[in-house]
């Protein structure tokens, strides 16, 4: 390759770097839009990837008849870059889009996902432009297009490597979201400089070069001319149609096998946008390495519908092998683990972990493009037109892929299945390339037959139905009672107890013996959604309990999140309340529902309850008219990917506006998640919306803030009467709240304390999601201590407190201190000083369900279950 070249495809490194930027910062801002479910997720994402296919194939007709084919790319990326500036900054917020729709909450869904891919097609229309142009560019012989595609598109997808590593780590984390995507445009517009300024010096000596190679190459070919002839190449051959057809199959298995490698990941290993990230990392990076290894190593050596074939077959196996590694994730994190010790390195960890899963096969895959570049090119000005052609019915076929997989064959059949249909459709593509192919010999063809053939049940000699859950199962603690493999993951109710988690294990002390424990537990893939341990039902309940005993008259009700349903379930232990709306995105945890009825009561069959399938946010925005008096959130950990968007001060302003006088919002906080600096800017958020503001802490370090746009009077006369109400007693009792001044007492802070404590921090927002990169601001480590520190008392916020609950709170309050500080010493390791301090608690309050279970989760054995 000349040095003009590699200059040129160095440009092409920074412009696939820009390209994943946007992509990452789009998809945050239309997830907005449109709702956080995974099927709003995959039309936005489809209709990018929509945009980008349609660009590179109308831009490839136009190459072949681009004399400046440089110039032409300069125009582009100039184009690229201002309209996605301007494009990001029209989904900054989704109020702008209401407006430009017209209407209150940006209308319905479908024209809400309508918008959001009209706004984002026009700049991947024009993004997808580039690759065939460049073609046209760098291809100078004709047996020499594929090499020279590979090392383009190589270095291109390198470039997509390093802008999805610097977006997942670094840049949005660091700097905010609308900052990424302006350094973007501006790597854009300077590659769209630079390749302006360098092409008139350049393109001026390709006419004679071109002509000059292109004859020497069509004597060895066809024809001589095609260089300069105006004519347009003809169309494709039986056998180029095919190739094409098999290219889009080999698009919609390679997009497949990403979401099944994804998916299960996020099985093994917390799904946070750092494993995304490296997963994404570690799939374009085999993307490379495969392009790279065409362009230096199998080009020109071996036939290339050999390379196809042998590519889609060797695919199948891998395919198939890559679900045996992912079978044992739990050994291999383990392993990792000891490898690279240390917080620090868990970044590392995981893109070591997707490696060795992805590398190989996706770098199989990273092969196939520039072999079928190469297949199907027949004229050199037509190799613009093939690449355009080739990228944009292998991006269908991908888009195809993610709907197919993620929202029909997983559902159906379940992941393992759709393994070995992806790989079965690797193989049929192997077998109808070979008998498709007039050279290829015949004890080949018989070998690929015999091979194909032999998948399906080699298959099932490996892993026999069922192993792949069985597998994420046997790595979980606990009995499961239910599995479910859903569009958005799988969800296991599993059980929990002394006799099945703790009996002669290691680390199981006598004590447990003693008191022998039980509980259930919903986990949503990775992460345990809920349990209905006293240590989860405290923090849950009180979500429902502390608006519901505070609002003078508590009609209607909101709850996002369902989990086990305990928090529904306490809403609807109030006679008073009318009508309780709970949202979430997944089926599955709805399905769950009957196997923790000791907890919801059976909510969802009150005919006071609706449900909505739907992400809390979205539905705020998209019903404008909906007005309550309780609105309490209760979403995963702020850590977890795309949640993040339901702790800003955006989202704070919505349920704000959703709230009717005098309306109150409870919002679960896991204060052990963050750090210190982050549980300052996460309150910081709520109390740059709401004029009354408090944390309460009533279960080890979980935090909940109660809320409101007006003062707050915390009567405990009114808690006194509905406390009597026999569901809410009951409640209140199993939580381990044995009065008023029980509850009280989990009061840590108001909002004149809480501005101390976040005084000099930035809130989240949705353009500063710190919160969901913990590693931007990981240090200080999160010390309780520093709430209690303030001495905030409720009293100052309390009527009608009796002379006993007065005299009662100041042993609540400090009891309640102590278990959290315990929590804290447990957390570092210092078991002996945190069942001292959960002695000291029982010695002032007295022993509770909680701080019996408080003691219990000491021992090693129910934190392992809890988790």
């Amino acid at each position: 390759m000349r040095a003009r070249d590699l200059g040129v495809t160095s440009l092409f490194f920074l412009s696939g770097t820009s390209g994943l930027v946007f992509e990452v910062v789009w998809l945050r801002y239309l997830t907005l839009v449109v709702g956080h479910t995974t099927f709003a997720a995959s039309v936005v994402v489809s209709g990018f990837l929509g945009g980008l296919a349609l660009g590179s194939y109308v831009f490839g007709r136009w190459a072949g008849r681009v004399s400046r084919p440089l110039r032409a790319y300069a125009g582009l990326e100039l184009a690229t870059g201002l309209s996605a500036l301007v494009f990001t900054w029209l989904l900054r917020d989704a109020s702008r889009l209401a407006a430009l729709l017209g209407a209150p909450g940006g209308g319905p869904l479908p024209v809400r996902v309508l918008l959001a891919v009209a706004l984002v097609a026009p700049p991947a229309f024009v993004m997808g432009g580039t690759l065939p142009l460049l073609t046209r560019f760098v291809a100078r012989e004709l047996p020499e297009v594929g090499r020279r595609f590979g090392l383009l598109y190589g270095v291109n997808t390198l470039g997509a490597a390093t802008g999805a590593a610097l977006a997942g780590i670094w840049v949005i984390g660091a700097y905010g979201v609308w900052r990424a995507a302006a350094a973007a445009a501006a790597v854009n517009l300077l590659v769209a400089a630079v390749s302006f300024a360098v092409s008139h010096s350049v393109e001026r000596a390709l006419p004679e070069a071109e002509a000059g190679e292109a004859t020497a190459t069509e004597d060895a070919k066809t024809d001589a001319t095609d260089a300069t002839d105006a004519t347009e190449p003809p169309p494709l051959d039986r056998a180029g149609r095919l190739f094409v057809v098999a290219f889009a199959v080999a698009g919609f298995t390679s997009i497949g096998y990403e979401v099944l490698w994804f998916r299960v990941i996020g099985m093994f290993v917390h799904s946070t946008s750092y494993a995304f990230s490296m997963s994404l990392v570690a799939f374009l990076l085999g993307l490379v390495l495969g392009s790279l290894l065409y362009s230096t190593r199998l080009a020109g050596r071996y036939r290339d519908v050999d390379i196809f074939a042998t590519a889609q077959l060797l695919l199948a196996f891998l395919g198939l092998l890559s679900m045996v590694l992912l079978g044992h994730s739990g050994a291999l994190g383990e392993g990792l683990r000891a490898l690279l010790p240390g917080e620090g390195t868990h970044i590392a960890r995981m893109l070591l972990h997707a490696a060795i899963v992805m590398l190989v096969p996706s770098t199989v895959i990273g092969v196939v493009f520039p072999c079928v570049v190469q297949l199907t090119t027949t004229h050199l000005r037509a190799a613009g037109r093939t690449v355009g052609l080739l990228y944009s019915v292998n991006t269908l076929g991908g888009i195809a892929g993610s709907f197919v997989v993620g929202f029909v064959a997983i559902p159906l059949v379940g992941t393992q299945w759709s393994f070995v249909a992806m790989a079965a459709a690797n193989a049929a593509v192997a077998a109808l390339l070979v008998r498709s192919d007039p050279g290829a010999e015949t004890r080949v063809r018989a070998r690929t037959y015999v091979a194909a053939l032999a998948l399906a049940p080699l298959s099932l000699l490996a892993v026999p139905p069922g192993w792949l859950v069985g597998q994420w199962l046997r790595g979980t603690p606990g009995t499961p009672l239910d599995v479910k493999e859903g569009r958005d993951g799988v969800v296991a109710v599993l059980s929990h107890s002394y006799e099945e988690d703790c009996r002669g294990k290691p680390d199981c002390p006598a004590e447990c013996a003693a008191k022998p424990w039980s509980f259930r537990q919903l986990k949503f893939g990775s992460v345990s959604y809920a349990t209905t341990s006293v240590l989860g039902r405290r923090y849950m309940t009180t979500l429902a309990n502390l608006p519901m005993l505070s609002h003078p008259a508590p009609k209607d009700a909101l709850l996002v999140c369902f989990g086990t349903g305990t928090t529904a379930g306490t809403f609807a232990g109030y006679a008073e309340l009318g009508s309780l709306t709970i949202v979430d995105v997944s089926p599955e945890v709805f399905a769950a529902a009957p196997y923790f009825e000791s907890e919801n009561h059976g909510v969802l069959r009150d005919p006071r309850t609706k449900v909505v399938l739907d992400d809390g946010r979205h539905f705020l925005a998209a019903h404008p008219e909906a007005r309550f008096d309780v609105i309490s959130f209760e979403p995963p950990p702020p850590i977890s990917a795309g949640t993040v968007s339901l702790y800003t001060r955006e989202l704070y302003a919505l349920m704000a506006a959703r709230l009717r006088p005098g309306g109150l919002v409870t919002q679960w906080i896991p204060m052990q998640e963050q750090s210190d600096t982050q549980n300052r800017m996460l309150v910081r958020s709520m109390l740059e919306t709401f004029a009354d503001v408090s944390l309460w802490m009533p279960s080890m370090n979980e935090a909940v803030l109660l809320a409101s746009s007006e003062p707050v009077a915390l009567d405990l006369a009114r808690w006194r009467a509905r406390w009597e109400e026999p569901r809410v007693r009951e409640t209140l009792a199993r939580s381990g709240f044995s009065g008023p001044a029980a509850l009280l007492g989990t009061f840590v802070a108001d909002r004149a304390a809480l501005e101390r404590y976040a005084a000099g921090h930035a809130a989240v927002t949705d353009d500063l999601p710190v919160v969901e990169y913990p590693l931007q601001r990981r240090v200080p480590a999160f010390d309780v201590a520093t709430l209690y520190a303030d001495h905030a008392s409720p009293l100052d916020h309390a009527v009608s407190v009796r002379d006993e609950e007065r005299a009662r709170l100041p042993a609540e309050r400090a009891a309640s201190e102590k278990m959290a500080l315990a929590a804290r010493e447990h957390f570092a390791g210092r078991r002996a000083a945190a069942t001292a301090l959960v002695g000291e608690a029982e010695a002032l309050a007295g022993p509770t369900a909680y701080t019996e279970l408080l003691g219990h989760s000491l021992y090693p054995c129910v934190l392992r279950a809890e988790r």
